[in-house]
């Protein structure tokens, strides 16, 4: 009778082992996986950061500027000049960014849309009207005008909506880079903050 119970305990034995074998297999190839797609997303996040500065929308914004000065009767200077701004909104994703990657789907968390740069084009000035009467214009005569309607150009694209526009043309681009790298599940969304 002994014998019969070797034989009977044979096949749980290999049964046993095989389970084993395919728990270790198993183990092995979710380890195997799982540490792909964190190299992966890991490779995915470097990318990303690369970018850094990523401009979605941009604006051309034209002002038209009088500005005299008469000190006395005799000397009076005036100029009448337009300007070209170039403003420019996207993320910036130096200020930090989330990506995960889990079982092929992936979530990013982005930064929030902002003006990256309101900047006058130098090339744009255009001189409509120059009166010099014994004064002379100079850079000190426009360049404070120039600069301050730079600040209201930029408050006004904030009242636009232009970073909420970044934001849209920004989640276009993620999900056409994200998925020229092979994803397809993406889950895409902005960090709420104040716009600057």
């Amino acid at each position: 009778m002994a014998r019969k119970k070797k034989k009977s305990l044979l096949p749980i034995l290999r049964i046993l082992s095989l389970t084993a074998l395919a728990v270790l297999l198993a183990g092995a190839v979710y380890f195997v996986s799982h540490r792909l797609e964190q190299n992966r997303a890991e490779l995915l996040s470097d990318r990303l950061e690369q970018l850094g500065e990523l401009t979605t929308v941009t604006q051309l914004y034209r002002s038209v500027f009088y500005t005299r000065e008469k000190k006395n009767f005799i000397q009076d200077k005036s100029l009448l000049f337009t300007v070209e701004y170039n403003v420019e909104a996207g993320i910036d994703l130096s200020e930090g960014f989330d990506f995960t990657l889990n079982r092929g789907r992936g979530r990013l968390i982005l930064p929030p849309g902002r003006i990256l740069l309101v900047d006058a084009d130098d090339t744009s000035f255009r001189q409509v009207l120059v009166k010099e009467r014994f004064s002379s214009i100079d850079t000190g005569d426009f360049l404070p005008l120039v600069a301050e309607e730079a600040l209201s150009i930029r408050e006004e694209a904030l009242g636009n909506g232009l970073p909420r526009e970044a934001e849209e043309k920004a989640l276009i681009l993620m999900k056409g880079i994200l998925g020229a790298a092979g994803l397809e599940d993406i889950e895409i969304e902005f960090r709420r903050e104040p716009a600057l």
